[in-house]
């Protein structure tokens, strides 16, 4: 229990506090290491002894001696790293080793290059130089018309010594700062591995090699062991296209970048994105992608990048609609701008819009790479552990004296162009898609035959294929799907697509797994490999620190293999890399450690490769930040390491497609397993009961009514249209089953049926016998809502306070609120034995209630439901003791003779007549109905979460309202009515503010066909109430924009209407009205100045939504706002409402450059 619990404020989303960890030299004595593992992790002295555990962590700190990766070091201390604790330091430390190792594996920056040509120009020839290679260059440049304009600009890539630095270029340079060519597109391979092996002059034939080695036939296909899915390799296809693509005129050069930038989406020139941006507030074209390539492979690839289209068109309009600190701010865009500057200003709110977008998009991408596809990689999905190698955590300067460097920026090699080449994991399904593609690449050619094309004709299939490409990606289709006329393809095919592929076993590497069809690939791939001279296959073992094989047997155990090459290359040391890496024994399925089993030197070779892309690039390290990609971007996208150790892949499914699978699908929650492996990973783990098995089904469309009538008549048919919310309440006790651990079924909002309607009968009786229930809610309100107020406002100078009057009075006073009335454990004065704070239990409760019937977001709603899991158990578990000891104290069950004791020293600091009083009262009569103890612990929990926020933001929409300029007389009307001490008064005018500020919704589910307000309702609908609107819809309400506490209402209002009417409403509105009360005695009221008095909102889609302290969080109320007061009294502001004038400092600058230029006659 840390000391500032009672104290902390609450801040939606995230807390406002950051820990950090620092580290001393560990690793000095292993032996001391190896026992602290042991102490961390008890059931690992069954698996390994503290010898062989000291052993393994002494071959991690050598330098300079062979690993023998037959014996799976690596795996085993994977699986070691995964059985610790999130809290271990040993776990950190170990795998912060781990990291440093594999990093040290390649040089940073490489040292050696491919490539030696040189270029010709026929003197007097008129063809204008040398020929032209489709080398990218940092001085591209494109020009374009500005949408909504007559503008045309010429945008240019900077020049050396600048750069974008901040973002992103295009073709990936300056990366490194310092080396900005380091990684560029267009620049040359490295070359890892020095060739110092003299191999034999005449190798064997790369045709026979194919047949001999790597041929798949009908009896050779293996699916992989450990049940990976195609996905994965579809992923894998997105990173391998991302970084390599030999230049046809030089296959030394490389024309995309060496980093994880997602070229395949975005390209690699200015030119490039051209042809798939609108260039009109950062968005691509609908469904586009740049890189044609991929049209060519399986349709899932595909539809991945689809999908991150999708989720970059999504940033880019909530980055706009937040504007952090004006940053997307159109600048000369007055009344008095010519139409150039306009033009410029639009374009550059574009770029700006388009490079956040794509640093948050790919930082999506590097974490799907890091806790979807490594941690597959890795197979720690088959596992309950939240560890993943992510290399990019910053380590200090135990391993040298430098520390492990990041951002230093990257090359790509050639050894690794040929290690990726992953044609032996191809599945069946997608070997009979690539022989249907082959065969309409070469329709003269019989499916057996496909095998026997040549190089020259691959070339001429190939050049006359890419020509068949619609020039312009936005227009391009794949396989069988079709754009829609608004360019989008349609949802249920893509979501068709992503269901095969999940389902899809993928294939095995190893020898003799690679399709028939692929041969004239390989063999161009063998030839290459020879072309760069790249080093043997153990030379390269040596480079990683890994054992060279002694004999063929070593290479590969079956006997048949092994033969063939010791007669094809006679030694071990003369096996060349290609095909040498794809020969050899696979690694086995190990849970922990391995889970595509890779062979072996690609085994160590990938870890070591995905630690240096990731580690290397400044994007992705170093410039990884809030700063770059906002608050709210950065928090898009960061890993929750509770979601199966931090899976993403899921989320940008759900973006790209929401709703379209079970926000819990088994297959979509780790798609790189086959939904078949991870049911089975699931049952394993006992946590099947968390999944859902439903497939691919259509969203309910949503319905939106807006008027009184339409939410009378919904409300008042609950047999058409019921309530939506107990799948998600029994969800919160979801355990190793397939159903439910509690049903709570009865609870009034569950349901529609009797039972629903007898359960709130029950309760409406309990509050019944509450003796002056509305006055012990004033009476809190007006005692704590002081104490918050006089210690929380702060003096900025004489005669004017600040105060947080959301954050520091109404969310605690709401948690006490509820605490008191629900008997909840919150530490007051009438319970100072309390274990909750109220920042605590108020994120509890919202918790709760965000899931249990507030829940609109299928790409949050794991997180959700986990959470609301998690808050469940701390707040009934601890108002269950409460409730115990009341029982014990009616005499229900008497026991220890301490607990009795207990009871009545908790029992004796209760205020007569207070609220926590009667929250004792209304345990005592749910009990006296024959509940269990259990059950009205539930009871309490059940009927509060509803309670939480909501009153909250009504109260900050009133006072909103109230403070408003043009409203100066209303609120010195609410403040005489507050002197008066007229409740009655009150009451009114705030009733008439919520109706009309209230943005309160509802929602119901149709079961039968109707129709509302000229709009078609079919079974399965979700009907969308506007609760707010109804009641200022202008055709049903007189002068619905006129305030007039004097009006009657006709019973809709934002507490809904009937049957599931808010049981507590008259509650709510003496919370509210007492919160109003209390500030009316604040003189000249006001929010504060500029920006920090007011409260962020943006609306997503239909939704309402409150950004947090930090803009780093989309909640469903108001968490913040700040006001000032020159002190006690009453009074409307009649000052300057910003008298400090603020300018944004991008205005400012242009301002300066819009005067040089008119002093320079330029404009």
């Amino acid at each position: 229990m840390s000391l500032n619990q009672f104290t902390q404020k609450f801040q939606a989303g995230e807390a406002y506090g950051d820990e950090r960890k620092g580290s001393d030299n560990f690793f000095a004595d292993p032996g001391r290491v190896a026992a602290n593992l042991l102490k961390d992790c008890g059931g690992l002295s069954s698996q390994i002894t503290l010898p062989d555990l000291t052993n393994l962590i002494q071959q991690l700190l050598q330098k300079g001696e062979p690993l023998d990766d037959k014996k799976g070091t690596t795996e085993v201390l994977i699986g070691i790293l995964t059985s610790l604790p999130s809290t271990s330091n040993t776990r950190v430390q170990l795998t912060n080793k781990l990291i440093d190792t594999l990093w040290d594996n390649l040089q940073h920056p490489p040292l050696s290059y491919v490539g030696g040509d040189v270029k010709y120009e026929v003197v007097g020839s008129k063809d204008g130089g040398p020929q032209k290679t489709m080398e990218a260059r940092p001085g591209d440049s494109i020009e374009f018309k500005v949408p909504d304009t007559e503008v045309t600009l010429r945008e240019k890539i900077p020049q050396p010594p600048d750069g974008l630095f901040q973002y992103r270029m295009p073709d990936g340079s300056y990366n490194n700062i310092l080396e900005p060519n380091l990684g560029r597109a267009g620049t040359p391979y490295a070359k890892t591995v020095r060739t110092v092996k003299r191999l034999n002059g005449v190798k064997p034939d790369p045709g026979l090699l194919f047949d001999l080695l790597l041929a798949r036939d009908d009896t050779s296909f293996k699916e992989n062991p450990a049940g990976i899915s195609s996905m994965l390799f579809y992923h894998a296809a997105i990173i391998i296209h991302d970084i390599f693509r030999t230049n046809r005129l030089d296959l030394n050069r490389s024309d995309t970048s060496s980093y994880l930038d997602l070229a395949p989406l975005y390209g690699s020139s200015l030119q490039d994105q051209l042809e798939i941006r609108t260039m009109k507030e950062g968005k691509l074209k609908p469904d586009t992608f740049h890189e044609k390539r991929l049209l060519g492979q399986p349709a899932g690839v595909n539809v991945m990048l689809v999908l991150y289209s999708r989720f970059h068109n999504y940033v880019a309009d909530v980055l706009l609609k937040i504007n952090e600190n004006g940053r997307f701010t159109l600048l000369g865009n007055g009344a008095d701008a010519s139409a150039e500057d306009r033009a410029k200003a639009l374009a550059k709110q574009d770029h700006d819009l388009f490079n956040v977008a794509r640093l948050v998009t790919g930082g999506l991408y590097v974490n799907i790479c890091l806790h979807d596809y490594l941690r597959a990689i890795t197979n720690t999905h088959h596992s309950a552990s939240d560890w993943t190698l992510d290399p990019r955590v910053e380590i200090g300067k135990q391993f040298d004296g430098e520390g492990v460097p990041r951002g230093v920026g990257n090359q790509v090699s050639v050894e690794f162009n040929l290690l990726y080449r992953f044609h032996s994991c191809i599945s069946k399904k997608d070997e009979r898609w690539i022989d249907g593609f082959f065969k309409k690449l070469f329709p003269d050619r019989e499916p057996e035959d496909l095998q026997n094309v040549g190089m020259a004709e691959l070339g001429a299939a190939l050049v006359a294929f890419e020509n068949s490409i619609d020039p312009d990606p936005s227009r391009r289709e794949f396989d069988s799907l079709r754009r829609q006329a608004d360019g989008t393809f349609k949802d249920e095919e893509l979501a068709r697509v992503l269901e095969e592929a999940m389902d899809d076993p993928a294939g095995c590497f190893g020898a003799r797994m690679v399709p028939k069809a692929l041969k004239i690939v390989e063999i161009l791939g063998i030839n290459q490999a020879r072309k760069w001279q790249v080093a043997s296959l153990n030379e390269f073992r040596g480079f990683f620190g890994l054992k060279r094989y002694e004999s063929f047997a070593d290479i590969n155990s079956d006997r048949d293999i092994a033969d063939l090459l010791e007669k094809l290359y006679t030694d071990p040391d003369m096996v060349e890399l290609y095909p040498g890496l794809m020969v050899e024994d696979i690694k086995p399925a190990r849970n922990t450690g391995s889970g595509i089993c890779p062979t072996y030197s690609v085994g160590r070779a990938v870890l070591s490769d995905a630690v240096t892309l990731v580690r290397s690039d400044r994007f992705n390290t170093l410039d990884y930040t809030v700063s770059n990609l906002t608050a709210w971007g950065f928090n898009e996208v960061q890993q929750d390491y509770k979601t199966l150790g931090g899976s993403m892949l899921y989320k940008l499914i759900q973006r790209g497609l929401p709703g379209w699978f079970p926000f819990n699908s088994v297959a979509v929650m780790q798609p790189m397993y086959t939904k078949k492996a991870n049911a089975a990973i699931a049952e394993e783990l006992g946590t099947i009961g968390q999944f859902s098995l439903a497939g691919v089904k259509a969203p309910p469309k949503p319905v939106v009514v807006s008027t009184a009538a339409s939410v009378r008549h919904v409300l008042g048919n609950p047999k058409q249209f019921v309530v939506p919310w107990l799948p998600a309440l029994n969800s919160l006790f979801s355990g190793s089953g397939s159903g439910p651990d509690k049903d709570v079924g009865w609870f009034m909002l569950a349901g529609d049926q009797p039972r629903n309607a007898q359960h709130r009968g029950d309760f409406v009786k309990a509050l019944g016998k509450l003796p002056n229930l509305h006055e012990a809610v004033h009476a809190l309100v007006e005692r704590e809502g002081a104490r918050l107020m006089e210690r929380e406002a702060f003096r900025l100078r004489d005669g004017l306070f600040q105060l947080d009057l959301v954050r520091d009075v109404a969310v605690p006073l709401n948690a006490q609120l509820l605490a008191d009335l629900f008997y909840f454990d919150l530490r007051t004065d009438e319970n100072p034995g309390g274990t909750l704070g109220a920042a605590e239990l108020y994120r509890h409760l919202l918790n709760i209630r965000v899931w249990g019937v507030n829940n609109n977001d299928p790409a949050q709603a794991w997180n959700r439901r986990r959470r609301a899991q998690e808050s469940v158990r701390v707040v009934a578990a601890s108002t269950r003791k409460l409730v115990d000891e009341v029982a014990l104290g009616r005499g229900l069950g008497f026991g220890i003779a301490s607990t009795i004791s207990g009871v009545a020293s908790r029992k004796a600091h209760l205020r007569k007549g207070s609220l926590r009083s009667c929250g004792y009262r209304l345990v005592e009569e749910l009990l006296a109905q024959g509940n269990s103890a259990d059950k009205v612990t539930d009871n309490m929990w059940l009927t509060a979460f509803g309670g939480i926020g909501v009153p909250v933001t009504a109260f900050y929409e009133v006072m909103d309202f109230f403070l408003r300029r043009d409203n100066e007389a209303v609120w010195a009307e609410v403040q005489q009515l507050a002197q008066a001490k007229d409740d009655a008064g009150l009451h009114a005018y705030v009733v008439e503010a919520q109706r009309l500020t209230s943005s309160q919704r509802n929602v119901r589910v149709a079961t039968a066909a109707a129709e509302l307000e000229g709009k078609t309702v079919q079974p399965g609908n979700v009907v969308v109430m506007m609760l707010g609107e109804a009641g200022r819809n202008p055709n049903e309400v007189a002068d619905a924009a006129k305030f007039d506490p004097k009006r009657k209402t006709d019973g809709v209002t934002a507490f809904s209407y009937g049957q599931h009417e808010c049981l507590a409403k008259d509650v709510a509105l003496a919370f509210i009205t007492g919160l109003v009360k209390l500030v009316a005695g604040l003189k000249q009221l006001r929010p504060a100045p500029g920006q920090m008095g007011t409260v962020k909102t943006i609306r997503v889609g239909t939704e309402k939504a409150y950004l947090n302290d930090s803009w780093s969080y989309l909640g469903f109320d108001a968490s913040t706002w700040k006001v000032h007061f020159d002190g006690h009294g009453v009074g409307t502001f009649d000052g300057d409402d910003e008298p400090n004038k603020q300018i944004d400092v991008g205005q400012y600058y242009y301002l300066l450059q819009q005067r040089k230029n008119k002093l320079l006659g330029r404009g």
